[in-house]
């Protein structure tokens, strides 16, 4: 059950729905009503092939969903997460330079030339 393992921890963190009905019948039961939430999606989402597939009407109304829920999604990312994940490194980045002190001799006029004779 790892699926269960990983799912339980991200919704325990977010405390979400999903978590809060999950508890409904107590946390020993937890494992139990998530089988039963897998099953409820899986039929669910099995009732929905065959009418999609029948029907173009559903069909194209199906792509244009799907479409569009990775547009919003991509979108979000992009304005949303992208913009925190930049702040976030800029913040690292000037935490982890040293401070500057000024250096009274010159790196670069130090240059050493070798000739050969």
């Amino acid at each position: 059950m790892t699926s269960y393992r990983e799912l339980s921890k991200k919704a325990q963190k977010a405390n979400n729905m999903w978590w809060r009905l999950s508890g409904l019948l107590g946390d020993q039961n937890r494992m139990f009503m998530y089988i039963l939430f897998q099953a409820i999606f899986t039929v669910a989402t099995m009732a929905l092939t065959v009418p999609i597939f029948m029907s173009y009407r559903l069909h194209v109304i199906f792509q244009i969903l799907k479409v569009s829920a990775a547009v919003w999604n991509g979108g979000s990312f992009l304005l949303e997460v992208m913009p925190r994940q930049v702040i976030m490194k800029e913040k690292k980045k000037s935490e982890m330079q040293p401070i500057k002190t000024e250096n009274t001799t010159n790196d670069n006029n130090s240059v050493e030339t070798n000739h050969q004779s």
